[in-house]
């Protein structure tokens, strides 16, 4: 894996260690969420972030275990992970970055990292669809959770 993908001179994928620093660009929803299962999954899971000029324009978690927050879907997402498959999460823009393509640049970069490796993700927000099959996912199924649906995307 190469780490620290430079997209051009001033724009870069790399790994966060201090994870409050993407935390804390999260809506606070995500936020309580993340921090709920963060001690127990944090050896699990990676942030990665694209920056720019030291300012992050983009990020995500990458998640290499079960965590309690899949319990409505535990039997497919232990199908994925039995696959080697790793799950991305928390995807966020901020909001003065959105439209500028840089959702795509950390998806797209995040992907190169290790061309073999193989991801998973969900989304409840039916109009992301299209973004995530632009830069190369295929939906696989909408899965029915209590009173929601979320859409299983795989790369």
């Amino acid at each position: 894996m190469v780490l620290g993908t430079f997209i051009n001179q001033r724009m870069r994928l790399k790994i966060l260690k201090n994870e409050s620093v993407f935390m804390d660009l999260l809506p606070l929803d995500w936020q309580k969420g993340i921090k709920s299962i963060w001690k127990k999954n944090r050896e699990h899971t990676l942030i990665y972030v694209l920056e720019q000029d030291n300012e992050i324009c983009a990020g995500g978690i990458v998640f290499s275990a079960l965590t309690t927050e899949m319990k409505a879907y535990k039997e497919e997402a232990n199908y994925w992970f039995l696959k080697n498959y790793l799950y991305i999460g928390y995807v966020w823009v901020p909001e003065d970055k959105r439209n500028k393509n840089y959702g795509s640049l950390w998806l797209k970069n995040l992907l190169l990292e290790d061309p073999k490796q193989h991801y998973w993700l969900t989304t409840e927000e039916k109009q992301l669809r299209y973004f995530y099959e632009k830069v190369g996912f295929t939906y696989v199924k909408t899965i029915r959770c209590q009173d929601e649906e979320e859409e299983l995307f795989i790369y």
